[in-house]
């Protein structure tokens, strides 16, 4: 009886898990990201409030990053790292099993960031691969280093190749080391 309970709990929830994800994947949900809120970080987490945080010139970094769409509504946020080498790794605030980590090259000229490419793999609510995501961006570092905006645009690719959704907007970012 003890395992058949179990087992039932552990069905539930991985139910209740598929549901969220089917909400999430932007191939099934032409609504992605807008019922998720921006995660709400402690202020002590950020740069701009540590005292010994050096002064930054480059993007590289750890970042919280939240995009907004062009109508004003949430796309998603996350954590994004930059790296001097030219490599990023955005992990977003989504279900894991929708795909939510990124890897994408950059490019910065003086205060001037372009994210050249962000890839991202895609699935639907029972781990099939769905399509692909790339992402790219335009931002500027503010002039102490601890934030930047910019423009985004999203292209949602079906496993053929073919666009079926582009999504446009903003991103705000705030240094986290």
């Amino acid at each position: 009886m003890i395992r058949f309970t179990t087992a039932a709990v552990a069905l539930m929830a991985l139910a209740a898990g598929t549901i969220s994800a089917q909400a999430c994947n932007p191939l099934l949900n032409k609504d992605f990201g807008r019922h998720v809120a921006p995660g709400n970080l402690p202020e002590s987490m950020l740069a701009r409030n540590n005292p010994n945080a050096p002064p930054a010139t480059s993007i590289a970094g750890l970042w919280h990053v939240v995009h907004t769409q062009s109508d004003g509504t949430l796309f998603f946020d996350g954590f994004d790292t930059w790296h001097t080498d030219g490599t990023e790794e955005e992990l977003g605030h989504l279900p894991p099993s929708t795909g939510a980590v990124c890897l994408g090259l950059w490019s910065q000229d003086g205060t001037k960031t372009k994210l050249l490419t962000h890839v991202d793999w895609l699935y639907d609510e029972n781990e099939n691969w769905t399509g692909t995501l790339n992402m790219t961006q335009s931002n500027k570092l503010s002039v102490d280093g601890n934030s930047y905006k910019g423009s985004f645009d999203a292209k949602f690719y079906d496993t053929n190749g073919v666009l079926n959704m582009e999504v446009t907007g903003t991103t705000k970012a705030d240094r986290l080391d």
